[in-house]
């Protein structure tokens, strides 16, 4: 029941299409919207009636639809704000804005603006205290936030955000803030992303038991079910929620399921199922504007191309996804396309003879591959559990190993010996299998960037990263001889910081002699 009564047929409509939004039918509710906005007239209104009609086309992924509204509606609410109100109009001016902001950052999160998303939240935050409301608005603003950084993948900022943001919530009024079952599934997704499974299932069991069978926690144990090896019951629940979001239109969560049950598929070693999951998932990203999302889809079709070894595919659309990644500013997602580009001439190589212009090939791919297996290995360093960071290992690992090959392949004796000394200045590194085998893991429980200057974390998460075998700090430069300044892999070094972003080599100076 709508609590702002603007008269018939405002109020009647506003009912309708709440019946329509509690059942699920998404295309019901816009229609009630879009018909109510025709005839509406007074400009708190019509921002009221866009605020609503931008969320649900947010929610059936129409992205573009979804910003006309919100942008419309914020400017009209702005306008309001700036005039003379009675404070009870004031209040419901705020409610809708606040609302319209936190949405507007949640469509540009899923376009991948994510600077434009966290403006958006910024201008939220500064009319919060504004706001009298019962503690919706601020735990929608929270979970907003805890969404963007996990976009970002400060996931360590995220669990604290949405922590501290729930904790709040339920020490105020829960029972009138419908966003604490959306909070507990934030930290469900977080707990899933690290590993760590059975937190993630009763996040996501308490959020159930709020908002019954959703189709979204159906798909997000799919998720733990993936993560955790169990694919043929994480196949069974991606299925299961795929029909819904079909049935209900969602064309956004359709497409992420049907990007997980490719990724499943090929696991699985069912190629041809994979690829058509995969084109079919990408084709949906694409249409509904989702462009950070599309360049994943391509980067595990790229990364299935190039097993099945189909070249040209794979390089077509490794470098799509790295335009979209070096865009929006995702550059250890560069560093993997780069890699993938890299592997690709590696893999033309060894198929066939380039003759006068193999060593023009052999150079052009370790300028890729160098400088992205270092970037891939520092990313390690950036997480705060051993689960994650072995995850990465697999991937730096690969990497690493294909630049061996091309040293090898040149027969570059000065380069071996400055790679070997790198790997080895530092802590040794152990092994450890990941649970999935892929090497494109999902990034967890992530420390801040390294721009400001932060270090590793000590206490317990470097114990424990140490105890897993693996090196809780950046790897010391490596003078190469007496009376010279020449560090291994120097040149690779500058590229790799230049073009990725983050620090490769700590503060210290070892001697390899």
């Amino acid at each position: 029941m709508t609590t702002v009564l603007f008269g018939e047929p405002f109020d009647a409509g506003l009912e309708e299409a709440e019946r329509h939004l509690r059942s699920a039918d998404l295309v019901a509710a816009q229609g009630v919207y879009e018909r109510l906005l025709a005839g509406a007239q007074a400009p708190f209104l019509r921002a009221h009636l866009l605020t609503n009609l931008g969320m649900v086309r947010l929610e059936r992924s129409d992205l573009a639809g979804s910003a006309a509204g919100h942008e419309q509606a914020i400017a009209l609410l702005r306008d309001l704000l700036a005039s003379t109100l009675e404070p009870f109009e004031r209040q419901l001016c705020l409610d809708d804005l606040l609302k319209a902001l936190t949405g507007q950052a949640d469509l540009h999160r899923k376009t991948g603006n994510l600077d434009t998303a966290g403006a958006c939240l910024d201008e939220a935050a500064t009319w919060l205290p504004e706001f009298e409301g019962d503690g919706t608005r601020a735990a929608e603003l929270g979970n907003a936030r805890a969404a963007l950084l996990m976009s970002r993948g400060e996931w360590g900022a995220a669990e604290d955000v949405a922590a501290a943001t729930l904790s709040t919530t339920l020490s105020a009024t829960p029972e009138a803030v419908t966003t604490v079952p959306y909070l507990l599934t934030t930290l469900g997704l977080i707990g899933a992303s690290t590993g760590r499974f059975d937190l993630a299932e009763d996040y996501f069991a308490q959020a159930q038991d709020i908002l019954g069978e959703e189709p979204q926690l159906i798909a997000h144990r799919g998720y733990v079910a993936m993560r955790s090896g169990d694919l043929d019951e994480a196949s069974k629940l991606y299925a299961e929620a795929s029909a819904i979001f079909e049935q209900r239109r969602q064309a956004g969560d359709l497409a992420i399921c049907e990007q997980a049950r490719g990724f499943i598929a090929a696991l699985r070693g069912k190629p041809a199922e994979a690829g058509e999951l995969m084109a079919t998932s990408l084709a949906r990203f694409e249409r509904h504007g989702m462009a950070n999302a599309a360049a994943d889809t391509m980067l595990l079709a790229s990364q299935q191309a190039y097993r099945r070894g189909d070249i040209a595919e794979m390089q077509r659309l490794s470098v799509q996804a790295r335009e979209v990644f070096e865009a929006h500013g995702l550059y250890e997602r560069c560093a993997q396309a780069d890699y993938l580009t890299a592997s690709s001439i590696d893999e033309g190589l060894s198929r066939s003879a380039y003759g006068e212009h193999e060593a023009s090939a052999i150079d052009s791919a370790l300028a890729l591959a160098l400088p992205a297996a270092l970037a891939l290995e520092a990313a390690r360093y950036d997480f705060a559990t051993s689960h994650a960071r072995a995850q990465w290992l697999a991937l730096a690992d690969e990497a690493m190993r294909l630049v061996f090959r091309l040293a090898t392949r040149r027969q570059d004796q000065g380069l071996l010996f400055e790679l070997v000394e790198f790997r080895c200045a530092g802590a040794p590194l152990a092994r450890r299998e990941s649970l999935v085998d892929t090497i494109f893991p999902d990034p967890a429980m992530k420390i801040h960037d390294w721009g400001d200057g932060t270090t590793m974390p000590g206490g317990p998460v470097a114990g424990v990263a140490a105890a897993e075998g693996l090196r809780v700090g950046l790897p010391p430069k490596v003078l190469m001889w007496p009376g010279s300044d020449r560090t291994a892999l120097q040149e690779y070094i500058v590229e790799a910081e230049s073009r990725y972003h983050r620090r490769i080599v700590g503060d210290e100076t070892v001697e390899s002699w």
